[in-house]
C-alpha cells in the first residue's frame, strides 16, 4: 500500500478552506454578521457599516487559494535559474537568461562577483530575483504556512458565515503540523 502524503492531503483541506473563506467574505459583504454578537456588540463596526472584516476574510481566502493552487509566477518562481543549479529560472527558456546589453551577460545578481570598478551597476533585474526567489521560498515551506493560516482561521472564526471555513483550517494546520513534525518537505 502507499504512503499518506500528509502535506498533500493538508493542501487540499486548506484549498477547501480558502474557497469556502471567499464565498463566505461574499456572502458576508451581504449579510454582515459576527459570530460573537450574541455574547456582545462592541465589535459589530468591523462589519457594518464598513465591512472591514469581510475585505479581509476575502484577501485571505485569495491568498490561501493563491498559495495552495499556485499561479505560473510561484511555479515558475520555484525553479532555480540555469546558474544557480541547471535548471530554468522561467520555463521554456534556455542558456543564461538575465539581462544583457550589448551581448554583456551581467553576473547572477545572488553570487557576490570580484569587484571590477568597469563593471556595470547591478541590474533592475535582481530585485525581480529576489521577489522569484521569497515566492519559491513561500511556496515550499510548510513553516510559513504555519505562521499564516492561523490568521486566516481567527478571521473566518470571526465572521458567522466563516466559521465552517475556520475550522477547515485548524484540521489543515494540524496535518501540516504533523507533515512538518514527520520531516515531509513540499516539492515544487
Amino acid at each position: 500500500m502507499g504512503k499518506l502524503i500528509k502535506n498533500h492531503w493538508a493542501r487540499l483541506i486548506i484549498l477547501t478552506a480558502a474557497t469556502y473563506q471567499i464565498l463566505a467574505a461574499v456572502h458576508a459583504f451581504f449579510w454582515p454578521k459576527l459570530f460573537f454578537d450574541f455574547l456582545t456588540t462592541n465589535l459589530d463596526p468591523v462589519v457594518r457599516p464598513t465591512p472591514i472584516l469581510q475585505i479581509i476574510n476575502l484577501l485571505l481566502g485569495f491568498l490561501g487559494v493563491g498559495w495552495e493552487w499556485p499561479l505560473p509566477i510561484f511555479i515558475n518562481a520555484s525553479a532555480n535559474c540555469h546558474s544557480c543549479g541547471g535548471r530554468n529560472a522561467l520555463r521554456g527558456t534556455s542558456g543564461n537568461h538575465h539581462r544583457t546589453d550589448n551581448n554583456r551577460t551581467f553576473p547572477h545578481p545572488t553570487r557576490p562577483s570580484p569587484y571590477n570598478p568597469t563593471s556595470p551597476p547591478s541590474p533592475p533585474s535582481s530585485i525581480w530575483s529576489m521577489f522569484y526567489g521569497l515566492l519559491a521560498g513561500m511556496h515550499r515551506s510548510i513553516e510559513a504556512r504555519l505562521v499564516v493560516y492561523p490568521l486566516s482561521a481567527l478571521a473566518a472564526l470571526l465572521l458567522y458565515q466563516g466559521t465552517n471555513a475556520g475550522l477547515y483550517y485548524l484540521i489543515g494546520m494540524g496535518v501540516y503540523f504533523w507533515a512538518f513534525s514527520e520531516g515531509e518537505v513540499i516539492m515544487s
